[in-house]
């Protein structure tokens, strides 16, 4: 029976296995040689190590557009509006610690790796454990970067899979099972998140780094899968989770974090639209500048480095918003099932049927509103709401050489992030009491909000998802002399149901640092420097991504076979709802790179990563980068 098995290894399908390589840019990583393998009988023992070493760089200047105004002029809150608006700088302090932190040639990752595995079989029994270890030269050293941070990027160890699974004879049918930390992957999907594939959350940061490998990506959870065969071509898998994971998102102040409050190290929200100095860099001295007042230990600077004078640092002090304790989701409740059938008689078809019940692994922004005039009695919570259900079908099959996969999910129950000026104004509400001008009060479409109440910060909607996915492997005789090409473009589109007009409930975007509303421009509402048209997230968006890669075996007379590449991701149209959207109206990405390999051992890669278009609104505009990685495997 032919159909898409999840393997042994805890990789996620048989199926293409050149795409998912080929799709992402870590491609072509070659098949592992065993280094050790043991067979005494009807037990095996194999294991696989690889010891990788990655160093990436920043080649672009940074874009004052994408630097809070403050960072240029710490004394610009107290300026008019007029001068406000024509400073240098963005109306944010909120995701510029990333950029700020990292020059133009500054290393931004320079990593050395080991990923160990033992795969270990007796018969139709087995037990497979996976582990690595890394550490970051530069950012383990990094003064501005928090012990949080440096916990997830600057060195770490530890326990990936470790799962046992066996075949089992039932009813004259073969029941698989896996019970353990593993990773299990259903769907089509290669480039684009929201869709079938969200069992196992993902570490983003891994995906960054040089010499990193497609399974680093992925974090197995403690969960038990099974399948049983049904019939010759029909085939049902069940899986149920025993523990819940959030991503691991870029932690605050590293290069491609754009977030400096919601992730690993955040610590603080800064209010007052970037015209506030930030009165700390390195969020653990927060406590002891900003509670205990003692602001000369501040490590605070502006343009040109210069330390940030201690009564700015005070001022920085009284427009930073705590970060409370994070509500995570529980660990049970957490669920799936999926119906394969290979249709033989339909081009060797094969269709996937799936449910799947659990909980956001990715962090959304609710608060408690202030309780006193003082605007930092109020706190900013990073919350991951549960119980979301999603639907979905599947397919793949080969037509005229190509390899095609496709699906739709339907997600119900899905938080929705709302604009982040409405929940600050929200939280700011009971100061309403003392503002009986209305042009000074604080006004959103939340409404008004008691002293300490919580305020959700998403709603739940419904969306839609559909991508598909062509790739060919084109054979010798094509017109750049490859050995072989491999061709690969993901389509998709995103459809969330029933999301109001803006001018009823505005949801977030990237890059949209003021209020969509009155504001002091036109004479409707002081808080509010001035109003954001456009950016917020839409009901309908969509794009494309593209991979060429093609092969060149025993290049220059020499063992080694050279792999060129070229990736282009493109955002068309629209604004995905987050957190985690795909698309970002105008968003461009360009990556070209090469990588040789030798005797399935030896790799070596180099890369140059563009990023462009969307303005504003993409916050990785100015953080191109080159890396390059050797990595060896035995």
């Amino acid at each position: 029976m032919t159909r898409n098995k999840i393997l042994n290894r805890g990789q996620s399908r048989t199926v293409r296995p050149c795409l998912l390589a080929c799709a992402i840019g870590l491609a072509l990583t070659a098949n592992q040689a065993h280094a050790l393998n043991i067979s005494r009988g009807d037990l095996n023992i194999n294991v696989d190590t690889t010891v990788s070493y990655g160093i990436g760089f920043r080649v672009a200047s940074r874009d004052d557009d994408l630097i809070a105004k403050s960072h240029f002029d710490p004394t610009i809150g107290g300026a008019p509006l007029q001068q406000q608006i024509d400073a240098r700088g963005r109306f944010s302090a909120n995701s510029d610690d990333g950029n700020l932190n990292f020059d133009k040639w500054d290393p931004i990752f320079n990593a050395a790796r080991i990923t160990s595995e033992v795969d270990l079989t007796y018969r139709r029994y087995g037990a497979f454990v996976r582990g690595n270890f890394f550490h970051d030269f530069t950012l383990n050293r990094m003064d501005e970067l928090s012990d949080d941070a440096k916990d997830q990027v600057g060195q770490r160890a530890r326990l990936l899979d470790a799962f046992v699974y066996g075949d089992f004879d039932v009813a004259d049918r073969t029941l698989s099972v896996r019970l353990g930390r593993q990773v299990v992957s259903w769907g089509e999907s290669t480039f684009l998140a929201g869709g079938i594939n969200s069992i196992n959350p993902v570490d983003i940061t891994a995906l960054r780094t040089a010499g990193a490998e497609l399974r680093d990506a992925f974090l197995p959870l403690n969960m038990l899968w099974t399948s049983i065969d049904l019939s010759p071509n029909l085939a049902l898998e069940a899986v149920a989770m025993f523990e819940w994971e959030a991503v691991e998102a870029e932690p605050s102040g590293t290069f491609f974090a754009t977030n400096d409050f919601a992730t690993a190290g955040g610590r603080y929200a800064m209010l007052n639209f970037g015209l506030v100095p930030q009165p700390v860099r390195n969020t653990d001295l927060y406590d002891e500048v900003c509670i205990n007042g003692n602001f000369a230990a501040s490590d605070a600077t502006i343009a040109g480095g210069q330390p940030l004078p201690p009564q700015l640092v005070a001022l920085g002090c009284t427009a930073a918003f705590p970060r409370a304790r994070d509500i995570d989701a529980r660990d049970s409740g957490q669920w799936g099932l999926a119906l394969r059938y290979f249709a033989p008689w339909l081009n060797d078809t094969e269709f996937g049927l799936f449910y799947l019940r659990y909980h956001s692994r990715l962090p959304l922004l609710s608060g408690q509103a202030v309780t006193s005039p003082d605007v930092t009695s109020g706190r900013v919570i990073v919350e991951y709401p549960e119980d979301i259900n999603l639907w979905g079908l599947s397919f793949n099959t080969n037509l005229g050489g190509w390899s095609i996969g496709g699906e739709v999910s339907y997600r119900d129950n899905v938080p929705v992030q709302i604009d982040d000026v409405e929940l600050l104004f929200a939280g700011l509400s009971p100061l309403n009491a003392v503002l009986p001008a209305e042009f000074e009060r604080f006004r959103s479409q939340l409404g008004e909000y008691a002293p300490g109440e919580f305020i959700p910060g998403y709603e739940r909607r419904k969306a839609s998802q559909a991508q598909v996915t062509f790739t060919n492997l084109v054979g010798p005789n094509n017109w750049i002399r490859a050995d072989q090409v491999a061709l690969v473009g993901e389509f998709g589109a995103t459809h969330f149901w029933n999301l109001p007009d803006r001018d009823v409930l505005r949801f977030e975007g990237p890059g949209t640092d003021t209020g969509g509303g009155p504001n002091r421009v036109d004479g409707g509402n002081s808080r509010n420097p001035v109003r954001t048209e456009d950016g917020f997230a839409t009901a309908f968006s969509w794009g494309y991504r593209l991979v060429v890669a093609p092969t060149y075996n025993a290049v220059f007379g020499t063992p080694w076979n050279m792999t060129p590449r070229l990736a282009f991701n493109h955002d068309v149209q629209g604004v995905t709802p987050g957190p985690g959207g795909n698309f970002i109206k105008g968003r461009r990405q360009l990556t070209t790179g090469v990588s040789f390999d030798y005797q399935a051992r030896w790799r070596l890669d180099f890369a140059y990563t563009n990023f462009f278009g969307a303005g504003s609104n993409n916050l990785l505009g100015d953080r191109d980068f080159v890396s390059a990685s050797i990595s060896y495997s035995f």
